[in-house]
């Protein structure tokens, strides 16, 4: 297969994967809710998210192997390349340990740390020792899939994704349908990350010969590749820190039924970000190649038009939603959520500074990301901040109102100071001909529809109806907006990518 057509399979399937996961965390929510109770079903929130913050221990690796493994597959240095995937099962080996030992301390000490009952510590604990033990299994072949993503069997890798989904799927009806209980449901869930590994293996080696898996740490390797991993680190710790610690202070500072609700809330925020995701990927070109090049007029175009176009999926993604939240929140989990449906709204709202990806892209491929990782540092302390001190007021409400002040505080530095500043971008036109116009027809559009469109249908059709009439009114009146010229600009970058 052509690299061309890899990256169209891959890309493709990467979608498909994302609607898969978007299904499978949209339909788990609510049984789980009414199988374990909210209760007990956050104690699963809070145990993931703490092993969601562990994997910072990656320090930028997974990208750093993918790109060392291209050079040398590309160069034909296969005696490097045994070196270079040694030394990574090592690493990855030992902070699997480390990741074991912290999750263990953490479950020792679980009663002192979180704010749970004697009853939930007893299934919290048994919940970090499964994670612990899947940790140095799922760290030591985290390489795996990074050799395979390096070979460009990005399709190929997706594709075996799947089967953990489906596998999580058989597991949660036979969850409910024999009543299995918390712990042994976790482990189940869990066992889905390995089931893949014999294929793995087999895929490798048919790509690569002689390549061996048993660990060997090679110090003039690591040093190597050490400093590019952790210049990505830098840039993700922060931002990864905000999003993934709110979940952990919702169980410190709240209960395990504030954890619950933050995953409700998640598991349909996220939907806008799963559909957006796939779109954004294959449309942003080269942003590398832009900045190598010097190319003004792509610099640009990737400024301004790419940023349009990330406001437009983004935009129809979350107003899609707002339009619905009350009936949608209702249908999910029961009219006794619907004191979410506020809460739901601003997230999805503040999914919107997400717009600015194209041009933080331009960043990035550049040499210097100190600007990208100072302002993370900022609003981060700051969102945890606030974070911590809102949450015994406001609960999960707290952790909402800090994503408002982290992404205001992000957005207001790029538009007020680094794009006009230093990347010579006009901020005014971004603002008034790339973001406002699209995000003012979807937010009347929501609100049109939410207030004023009662149908009296059962919620399901009435989600169905009200969303197509959004997806109609949406469509028409940015097509009318959106100038001719970036119309065809756009649908090039769709025929071009790859």
């Amino acid at each position: 297969m052509s690299r061309s057509r890899k990256v169209v399979s891959g890309v493709v399937w990467g979608a498909m994967m994302n609607i898969l996961g978007a299904v499978y965390g949209f339909i788990s929510v609510p049984i789980l809710l009414n199988y374990f109770g909210k209760g007990e079903y956050g104690l699963i929130g809070l145990a993931t998210s703490v092993n969601v913050y562990v994997q910072l221990m990656d320090l930028g690796m997974s990208s750093t192997n993918v790109r060392f493994f291209s050079i040398a597959l590309a160069k034909k240095e296969y005696s490097r390349l045994n070196k270079l995937f040694q030394n990574t099962t090592a690493f990855y080996g030992v902070i699997g340990i480390v990741n074991a030992l912290i999750l263990i301390g953490v479950a020792f000490f679980s009663v002192e740390i979180f704010n749970v009952t004697p009853e939930q510590d007893v299934i919290i604990k048994r919940l970090f020792y499964i994670l612990a033990a899947m940790a140095v299994v799922n760290w030591y072949t985290a390489g795996f899939y990074q050799m395979i993503s390096a070979t460009e069997n990005v399709a190929w890798v997706t594709k075996l994704s799947i089967i953990p989904r489906i596998w999580m799927l058989v597991v949660l009806f036979i969850t409910v349908y024999c009543k299995l209980d918390i712990a042994l449901y976790f482990f189940l869930t869990y066992a889905s990350l390995i089931i893949t590994i014999p294929a793995l293996v087999k895929k490798i080696n048919s790509e690569v010969d002689s390549l061996k898996f048993w660990p060997n740490f090679d110090k003039a390797i690591f040093k190597e590749i050490l400093p590019y991993g952790l210049n990505v680190f830098s840039f993700g710790f922060f931002q990864f820190s905000f999003y993934n610690l709110r979940p952990v202070f919702l169980g410190m500072q709240g209960s395990p039924e504030d954890v619950a609700d933050f995953r409700i809330l998640n598991g349909i925020a996220g939907v806008a970000m799963m559909l957006a995701n796939p779109v954004m990927s294959t449309l942003l070109p080269s942003s590398s190649r832009i900045i190598a090049n010097g190319d003004k007029d792509a610099y640009y175009k990737l400024a301004y038009s790419g940023t349009m176009f990330m406001t437009l999926i983004i935009s129809f993604c979350c107003f899609g939603l707002m339009a619905v939240t009350p009936e949608l929140v209702e249908l999910y989990v029961g009219k006794d959520y619907l004191y979410l449906v506020v809460w739901l709204n601003i997230w999805l709202f503040f999914i919107l500074g997400n717009h600015n990806q194209c041009i933080s892209s331009l960043i990035l491929a550049g040499d210097d990301i100190r600007a990208i990782t100072y302002i993370s540092i900022v609003s981060c302390t700051v969102g945890l901040v606030l974070t911590w001190l809102l949450i015994p007021t406001y609960g999960v409400g707290g952790a909402i109102i800090a994503l408002a002040v982290y992404m205001t505080i992000q957005i207001g530095f790029y538009y007020l100071y680094y794009w006009p500043k230093v990347m010579k971008i006009d901020s005014l036109r971004v603002f008034s001909k790339s973001f406002a116009p699209y995000v003012i027809i979807g937010l009347l559009t929501a609100l049109f529809i939410s207030f004023y469109v009662h149908l009296g249908f059962s919620l399901v059709w009435e989600i169905l109806v009200k969303e197509v009439l959004f997806m109609i009114a949406f469509i028409c009146l940015s097509f009318c907006v959106i100038p001719k010229e970036d119309r065809q600009y756009l649908f090039q970058l769709v025929l071009k990518r790859g």
